[in-house]
């Protein structure tokens, strides 16, 4: 199952976004080249046909522009389902709430988090008919339970991916190139999980690189990490490339900017 992306739903940065979560250690995002940057985000999918709804920003919560981490976005016959989360950082729980309308128009069906069940959208990847679920801080098991209920429904296959707390989400240092490559880090290299599919692993140094946005038809990768682009280069790839620096300062990525499908 190849998947097409031809919708995207953005967040316009906060203005306080340098209050947001983050163990980045790079002190706080210029704004005035955040916004730059997040228009340039929006004007690549633009330029691949995707047609982008870009939602206000929210002040009262700083991280709302990793509009990701709300929900799982599940394509299904004919158009999407969406999984709304509940995220295990309890600080961005109410950005739930606000995407909920939006996706309700949206979504042809629509599913909620419920009891004791976390998840945030950055732990989930999707690889062909399969679900990738990090198991960390922000997303438990009974988060994956619930999800896995619901994404088996639809066809779906779902596998846990448990790993200790040294980023924050499972696609920080782990994404897709295309329908049979995975990028990542030499935390993930070894793993079981993945073994079904050809691995490339991101120099020691450049593991922000390993977030790349894959939509198809097109691959988008993080500006400034020479290594990993030679390495890109030298095995056939000729991804896009675009700035995020201001972004990485919040440990935020190319896919956590975006919900898409």
């Amino acid at each position: 199952m190849k998947n097409i992306f031809s919708k995207a739903i953005v967040r316009t940065p906060a203005h306080n976004l340098g209050h947001g979560l983050t163990e980045a250690g790079l002190g706080c995002p210029d704004m005035e080249l955040t916004h730059v940057q997040h228009r340039n985000y929006i004007k690549y999918f633009e330029s691949k046909g995707i047609a982008v709804t870009v939602l206000d920003a929210v002040e009262d919560f700083p991280d709302s522009v990793f509009v990701e981490d709300t929900a799982v976005m599940i394509p299904i016959d004919g158009g999407v389902a969406a999984f709304l989360t509940c995220p295990g950082a309890k600080s961005r729980r109410g950005e739930v709430e606000r995407i909920k309308p939006v996706l309700a128009s949206t979504a042809d069906e629509i599913f909620q988090m419920e009891g004791d069940g976390l998840m945030e959208g950055g732990d989930i990847l999707l690889m062909g008919n399969i679900f990738f679920v990090g198991i960390d801080s922000r997303t438990n098991y009974a988060g994956f339970e619930q999800f896995e209920k619901v994404a088996r429904k639809f066809g779906y296959k779902c596998v846990p991916v448990p790993f200790d707390n040294g980023m924050p989400h499972l696609k920080t240092e782990l994404s897709t190139l295309d329908d049979e490559t995975l990028i990542m880090s030499n935390r993930f290299s070894m793993r079981d999980e993945f073994s079904g599919y050809r691995r490339m692993v991101v120099p020691t140094g450049e593991e922000y690189a390993a977030n790349c946005l894959y939509m198809g038809n097109c691959l988008l990768a993080p500006a400034g990490f020479p290594a990993s682009a030679e390495m890109l280069d030298k095995n056939g790839f000729s991804p896009d490339y675009i700035d995020m620096s201001e972004f990485r300062k919040m440990d935020g990525g190319l896919t956590c900017l975006s919900l898409r499908w």
